[in-house]
């Protein structure tokens, strides 16, 4: 048989097996074994031990073990933590975990795992503050929040501000931190926290937290001081802390109009808007426009210039802007008879404004053609009673007929007719060319009078200067000495003979009347 040596240093520890299990256990030493045997050295500075075959050697051979480990046994409730020094070990429920005893002294503590998984203030002192180790959870809850512990879907713990330790050692253990201004509206963690409050062991929460639940026709908002933080939909529940106030809406009367202060906190705040959107219609009605509501396809209210907000209350709210401004309509090419049978092509031109929006929107299904139409027909009632000449001549007249005519019958739908008159009278071709020729004759006769009368006053006119000239010498002088200057005026050069005197004498000579 072949022997083996073996050596086993101060800080290892063997354990021999033989063919059939376990033997014993060598500690520090040169120990000779045979060749069948098989040595399993162990470090002693492990913490945790690590031993091979653990939960076989601690079933089977637990007084072998003894003298050299503590084994550490936990319960399906129960956690140890062993210190050993600054060093930590957990034991978690449901485990079996060995510790050398030579070494440095161990502490192990024990506990039952609490309902709300809260770590004893004897195991926190062991722990660095505010630091998660193992399967230790530490956090700070921030001042005005609170944190929601659970396990999976179990509601554990509630956590006021300030710091908190809990096991860490259940499937998907959470903590969930919350505002003050924040509500709990998720049903699963909302009906494990309802759960849990009422047997009673969750004080905190039932201290903290409020369930608020909405009617069918209501509206619950949450108001941190002046702000809005959350909006509880009809038939809805939520949990609240006690830190805020809650409003309730009534939308028995829906639609009804936001009351300020909604607005006001909606105009402030982008986040309030988008909490409201769900539950409210927008309008905006422009200046010099009437906007005309309708709730579910029904004529609401007539509404001026400015910004509506509404509780919809589920129902269909649509809005018809109608602009009540001064509108300008231009109607071309209208082709007409006169009385005389002229074909005539009219433009006109017309400016309305509606005042009765209410009135013009449920009695006309499109006002514009209505206004069109009914121009055309008075303008063909006009024109058709008139002659050309007639029409030509008093177009103003005209303008005014149609327009009262237009004013009656626009009056009885809520529309003003402020202007109305003939732009263009258009002739065809042939017309405008008899037309121009009657002009033309007209001005020619009135032309040729007007020849004859100056003619007329003319010679009357040459009469009276004759009879003048010859009962006055002086004056007939005077007149051949202008027409001598008038005669001198298109001569080039003048040749006098004998003197000016002589010319003068021949040129324009008198007789002295007889008797002088």
């Amino acid at each position: 048989m072949l022997i083996k040596r073996h050596r086993i240093t101060e800080s290892q520890i063997g354990f021999a097996f033989n063919r059939t299990g376990f033997e014993t256990v060598l500690e520090r030493g040169t120990h000779y074994l045979p060749s069948s045997k098989r040595l399993e050295l162990c470090n002693l500075n492990d913490f945790p031990a690590q031993l091979p075959q653990l939960e076989w050697l601690a079933a089977n051979h637990a007084q072998a073990l003894q003298p050299h480990l503590e084994l550490v046994k936990t319960g399906i409730d129960e956690i140890a933590m062993l210190c050993r020094g600054q060093t930590l070990q957990f034991v978690l429920p449901n485990q079996l975990q060995a510790f050398w005893k030579k070494g440095m002294a161990v502490e192990m503590l024990r506990t039952r795992l609490p309902a709300n998984l809260q770590v004893p203030t004897e195991w926190l002192n062991k722990l660095p503050r505010g630091v998660s180790q193992g399967c230790i959870k530490q956090m700070t809850i921030p001042a005005n929040s609170f944190g929601l512990l659970f396990a999976d879907t179990v509601f554990c713990n509630f956590l006021l501000p300030g710091e908190h330790a809990w096991f860490d050692v259940l499937a998907k253990t959470q903590c969930h931190v919350l505002r003050e201004t924040q509500v709990v509206s998720n049903k699963d963690i909302m009906q494990a926290i309802l759960q849990a409050t009422a047997s009673g062991n969750h004080a905190a929460a039932s201290e903290q937290l409020r369930c608020v639940t909405a009617g069918e026709q209501e509206l619950v908002a949450f108001w941190d001081k002046t702000e809005l933080v959350h909006l509880c939909a009809p038939t809805s529940q939520v949990l609240a802390h006690h830190a805020l106030t809650t409003e309730i809406i009534s939308l028995q009367a829906a639609p009804q109009p936001l009351a300020a202060h909604m607005v006001m906190a909606m105009r402030n705040n982008s986040k309030v808007a988008q909490l409201l959107t769900p539950f409210i219609t927008n309008y905006e009605v422009p200046s010099e426009h009437v906007g005309l509501l309708y709730v579910d396809g029904v004529l609401q209210e007539a509404l001026k210039p400015g910004f509506y907000s509404y509780w919809h209350g589920g129902k269909r709210l649509s809005m018809t802007m109608v602009d009540t401004r001064l509108t300008v309509l231009e109607i071309t090419g209208q082709e007409m008879l006169t009385q005389d049978k002229v074909p005539l092509r009219v433009n006109v031109t017309a400016g309305y404004r509606i005042v009765n929006a209410p009135l013009v929107m449920s009695g006309l299904a499109d006002y514009k053609d209505f206004i069109y139409k009914e121009i055309q027909f008075a303008l063909r009632a006009a024109i058709g009673s008139k002659t050309l000449d007639g029409l030509l001549e008093n177009k103003n007249e005209t303008d005014e007929q149609i327009l009262a005519t237009m004013k009656q019958k626009a009056a009885v739908q809520g529309i003003d007719m402020i202007s109305l008159g003939i732009k263009d009278l258009i002739l065809p071709g042939e017309i405008k060319t008899m037309l121009a020729k009657v002009v033309e004759a007209e001005k020619a006769a009135q032309a040729n009078v007007i020849r004859r009368r100056e003619e007329t006053a003319a010679t009357r006119s040459l009469m009276n200067t004759s009879k003048v000239m010859e009962d006055n010498p002086v004056a007939l002088r005077l007149k051949e000495l202008e027409t001598l200057e008038k005669i001198t005026e298109k001569i080039d050069h003048i040749s006098v003979y004998g003197g000016l005197e002589s010319l003068l004498k021949q040129v324009a000579a008198f007789k002295p009347k007889a008797g002088e």
